[in-house]
């Protein structure tokens, strides 16, 4: 099993703006607490939750990001905005590293997240662990793979995955689409790291059953990712909204 899992996204520190995304997006079935995400006296999460899928949206507190990933602490602090990272949920994390380094993919040992909270007198772990691939070259936006440590912990999350637009008839995310002007090293990495991909003309789409990602090749600088969240409320197929460089559209 692999899915879409989640996409973090690097956003300023600016309540207003999410104030203003939360008033956007609550009329199209997405809802949206900006406080309710993880955090210590460092660094912010805010999440949407489509389904089993979510928008990670982050910001630092202070430039030492208080326990957030360290590289993305320094991309952050040197300015960076935007997608940086989409997970895959799998259930075969150390067979899928072992597959990438037989590839020649450079990818990390097994992490867990963990951070202080609580004035730091608290340490909290994620019942996961996580691979980190090296960015896709040309650009900072990493595949990273995630396992949880038992089936039975997702159940015990979807307890948290609130408030979440499956309540409102958009039942997750099926297709991420990943545009840039990719080089030719950048493709050679992307068939490294999916090999059973299916290459179209300038599209190449892994597909991993219920999800899929995809890689497009166009002529504008950056990327731009675009995700289809299914719904079944007809009124809504074709909304739309934006945070960074990253697109959620109603199919």
């Amino acid at each position: 099993m692999i899915r879409l899992d989640h996409f973090v996204i690097n956003i300023d520190h600016d309540m207003e703006k999410l104030k203003a995304l939360k008033k956007q997006i609550e009329p199209m079935g997405f809802p949206f607490e900006p406080a309710w995400g993880k955090g210590t006296k460092g660094f912010q999460v805010a999440n949407v939750w489509i389904g089993l899928q979510y928008l990670e949206m982050v910001w630092l507190k202070r430039k030492d990001g208080g326990g957030w990933k360290a590289d993305w602490v320094e991309k952050y602090n040197q300015g960076h905005r935007g997608i940086i990272a989409i997970y895959l949920m799998t259930d075969q994390l150390d067979e899928i590293r072992e597959e990438l380094k037989g590839r020649g993919v450079p990818v990390s040992e097994p992490e867990r997240v963990s951070f202080r909270w609580f004035f730091g007198l608290l340490k909290k772990t994620m019942p996961w662990r996580s691979l980190f691939t090296a960015p896709i070259p040309g650009t900072d936006l990493q595949i990273c793979y995630g396992e949880l440590d038992s089936p039975e912990i997702m159940e015990k999350m979807k307890a948290y995955m609130v408030p979440n637009a499956a309540d409102y008839g958009i039942e997750g995310i099926n297709k991420a689409t990943v545009r840039g002007n990719f080089s030719e090293e950048a493709w050679v990495y992307l068939r490294k790291l999916f090999p059973q991909a299916e290459l179209k003309g300038s599209c190449l789409t892994y597909d991993m059953g219920t999800t899929s990602l995809s890689f497009v090749s166009w002529e504008k600088p950056g990327l731009n990712v675009e995700l289809n969240a299914v719904t079944t409320n007809e009124k809504d197929l074709g909304k739309s909204f934006m945070v960074e460089n990253l697109q959620v559209v109603q199919r």
